[in-house]
Protein backbone atom coordinates (compact mmCIF):
# COMPACT_ATOMS: atom_id res chain seq x y z
CA UNK A 1 0.00 0.00 0.00
CA UNK A 2 3.07 2.35 0.55
CA UNK A 3 4.09 2.01 -2.76
CA UNK A 4 0.63 2.69 -4.05
CA UNK A 5 -0.13 5.92 -1.72
CA UNK A 6 3.46 7.39 -2.12
CA UNK A 7 4.13 7.45 -5.76
CA UNK A 8 1.82 8.59 -9.13
CA UNK A 9 1.37 7.59 -12.15
CA UNK A 10 1.67 10.10 -15.21
CA UNK A 11 -0.48 9.34 -18.82
CA UNK A 12 -0.48 5.56 -19.60
CA UNK A 13 -1.52 3.00 -22.05
CA UNK A 14 -0.76 4.31 -25.48
CA UNK A 15 2.74 2.58 -26.55
CA UNK A 16 3.44 6.26 -27.87
CA UNK A 17 3.11 7.93 -24.96
CA UNK A 18 4.79 4.90 -22.85
CA UNK A 19 7.74 5.41 -25.03
CA UNK A 20 8.06 8.99 -25.10
CA UNK A 21 8.46 8.72 -21.28
CA UNK A 22 10.38 6.03 -21.65
CA UNK A 23 7.78 3.86 -19.31
CA UNK A 24 8.64 5.91 -16.40
CA UNK A 25 4.96 6.49 -16.71
CA UNK A 26 4.05 3.92 -14.76
CA UNK A 27 6.05 4.99 -11.05
CA UNK A 28 2.93 3.03 -9.01
CA UNK A 29 4.27 -0.69 -11.12
CA UNK A 30 7.59 0.06 -10.88
CA UNK A 31 7.92 0.60 -6.74
CA UNK A 32 5.83 -2.18 -6.83
CA UNK A 33 7.63 -4.68 -8.92
CA UNK A 34 11.00 -2.74 -9.39
CA UNK A 35 12.31 -5.68 -11.13
CA UNK A 36 9.35 -6.40 -13.86
CA UNK A 37 10.48 -5.11 -17.59
CA UNK A 38 8.82 -2.01 -19.19
CA UNK A 39 6.16 -3.51 -20.94
CA UNK A 40 5.36 -5.55 -18.30
CA UNK A 41 4.09 -2.48 -16.29
CA UNK A 42 1.36 -1.72 -19.21
CA UNK A 43 0.22 -4.81 -18.88
CA UNK A 44 0.04 -4.68 -14.70
CA UNK A 45 -2.04 -1.07 -15.12
CA UNK A 46 -5.27 -1.86 -15.33
CA UNK A 47 -5.35 -4.66 -12.79
CA UNK A 48 -3.51 -2.55 -10.57
CA UNK A 49 -5.98 0.01 -10.78
CA UNK A 50 -9.19 -2.19 -10.17
CA UNK A 51 -8.04 -3.51 -7.18
CA UNK A 52 -7.13 -0.41 -5.54
CA UNK A 53 -10.71 0.80 -6.61
CA UNK A 54 -11.96 -2.60 -4.87
CA UNK A 55 -10.12 -1.54 -1.99
CA UNK A 56 -10.61 1.95 -1.86
CA UNK A 57 -6.65 2.46 -1.78
CA UNK A 58 -5.79 5.72 -3.80
CA UNK A 59 -4.18 5.61 -7.13
CA UNK A 60 -2.78 8.48 -8.16
CA UNK A 61 -2.83 9.63 -12.25
CA UNK A 62 -1.79 13.36 -13.14
CA UNK A 63 0.09 15.10 -16.12
CA UNK A 64 3.86 15.07 -16.39
CA UNK A 65 3.44 18.67 -16.49
CA UNK A 66 1.16 18.90 -13.46
CA UNK A 67 3.94 17.01 -11.50
CA UNK A 68 6.97 19.02 -12.38
CA UNK A 69 5.34 22.40 -10.86
CA UNK A 70 4.90 19.80 -7.82
CA UNK A 71 8.25 19.35 -7.91
CA UNK A 72 9.48 22.57 -8.38
CA UNK A 73 7.32 23.57 -5.66
CA UNK A 74 8.54 21.43 -3.35
CA UNK A 75 12.58 22.58 -4.19
CA UNK A 76 11.89 26.17 -3.89
CA UNK A 77 9.91 25.70 -0.59
CA UNK A 78 6.49 26.70 -1.35
CA UNK A 79 5.26 23.32 -0.24
CA UNK A 80 6.39 19.88 1.75
CA UNK A 81 6.13 16.73 0.20
CA UNK A 82 2.74 14.79 1.05
CA UNK A 83 3.10 12.26 3.71
CA UNK A 84 1.52 9.15 4.04
CA UNK A 85 -2.13 8.76 5.38
CA UNK A 86 -1.66 8.19 9.02
CA UNK A 87 -5.08 6.03 8.75
CA UNK A 88 -3.15 3.85 7.12
CA UNK A 89 -0.68 3.26 9.25
CA UNK A 90 -0.51 -0.35 10.64
CA UNK A 91 0.47 -0.46 14.54
CA UNK A 92 3.24 -3.43 13.67
CA UNK A 93 5.03 -0.88 11.36
CA UNK A 94 5.27 1.61 13.87
CA UNK A 95 8.72 1.75 15.14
Amino acid sequence: MRQTISSVNFATGRDSVDFVHGWLNYQIEHHLWPDLSMLSYQKAQPLVASICKKYRVPYAKESVFRRLVKTVDIAVGNTSMRRFPSAYHQKEDMA
